[in-house]
């Protein structure tokens, strides 16, 4: 079973539910997984007004749940849905996601939860007694590395009981960039996912995530947004290099915003010693190259439960 299947799900294994949505603070996309079933268009995406979400891991998200709420229907009717099992992605910034080390693991599920929630709350002793978190771990020479996902019960349900007014059982709740990683088969990357609200970057080796950082930031009002990218790039390589020993030259960049500096970014590292990679979404048919993008980390929980 994929690493990816264990994150941020229910006590049981689910399938992959008929409709997948994702929301943003500037945009709310959804798919339908099973094609053919419809003559309704497959996918939807449409643009959120400034305000109507605040992404955080900490308080309550949702300013306008109305106009949300809305906004959501009409997109599934787009899509010929009406209610059911559903999957959603939600903002970067609601979650917290740690990767570590830890020299043994207990054989006792309890005991393992017991000893991952006591080194998280000393990497972020803030940590609320309502997250709730799911975990991978990998064999690692003479130690485990560890990936745990979590966020606050708090803000989940707040998602979960708007979608609920509408019909949809939220069954599966998971962070975007992490199943972007369904799409890479290199081993050895860096993956750089661009929200208009946020940075995400992962590093992984030998198909191990190293290091996951995520930067909140606003585009429109923030200095030069391909320098920021570079910066928070470059220091990525170099804390690997320094602390891993390891040297990535294969990025792979989700730009999802409409901006001109992607061009200036790819300019950039292609005059540098890097390698451009292109996520794997060639075997969706039916959509456009640029809805490929914005919807990959969707597409990426499809391809995932197909691994």
């Amino acid at each position: 079973m994929s690493w990816l299947n264990k994150i941020w799900q229910y006590l049981t294994e689910p399938p992959l539910p008929p409709f997948l949505l994702q929301i943003t603070a500037h945009r709310v996309s959804g798919l339908r997984v099973k094609e053919g079933v419809s003559q309704k268009s497959r996918y939807f995406i449409l643009p959120l007004e400034a305000g109507l979400i605040e992404p955080s891991a900490e308080r309550n998200n949702l300013r306008k749940p109305e106009k949300l709420m809305d906004l959501i229907q009409r997109g599934f009717e787009k899509i010929d849905g009406r209610g059911g099992d559903l999957s959603v992605l939600l903002p970067e910034s609601c979650f917290r996601l740690f990767i570590f080390a830890v020299e043994n693991l207990p054989s006792s599920g309890r005991e393992k939860l017991a000893l991952i929630r006591w080194r998280i709350k000393k990497l972020y002793p803030l940590l609320s007694d309502d997250f709730r978190f799911d975990y991978q771990a990998w064999r690692f020479n003479s130690y485990y590395k560890l990936l745990v996902v979590g966020a606050k019960s708090s803000i989940i349900e707040e998602y979960e009981k708007l979608l609920a007014r509408i019909g949809w059982r939220v069954r599966l709740v998971g962070l975007p960039t992490v199943y972007l990683l369904a799409l890479i088969e290199e081993p050895d990357f860096l993956l750089i996912n661009v929200e208009r609200d946020s940075l995400a970057l992962l590093a992984a080796a030998g198909q191990i995530p190293l290091l996951y950082r995520v930067k909140s930031f606003r585009l429109d009002r923030e200095g030069d947004f391909t320098q920021q990218i570079l910066s928070e790039m470059e220091n990525t390589l170099h804390f690997i290099e320094d602390k891993e020993k390891r040297q990535i030259k294969r990025i792979f960049l989700r730009w999802a915003v409409e901006t001109e500096d992607e061009k200036i970014l790819l300019d950039f590292l292609n005059q540098s010693n890097l390698e451009i990679k292109s996520l794997k979404l060639n075997r969706f048919s039916g959509i456009g190259d640029e809805e490929k993008i914005i919807l990959s980390p969707l597409l990426g929980q499809v391809a995932n439960r197909e691994k």
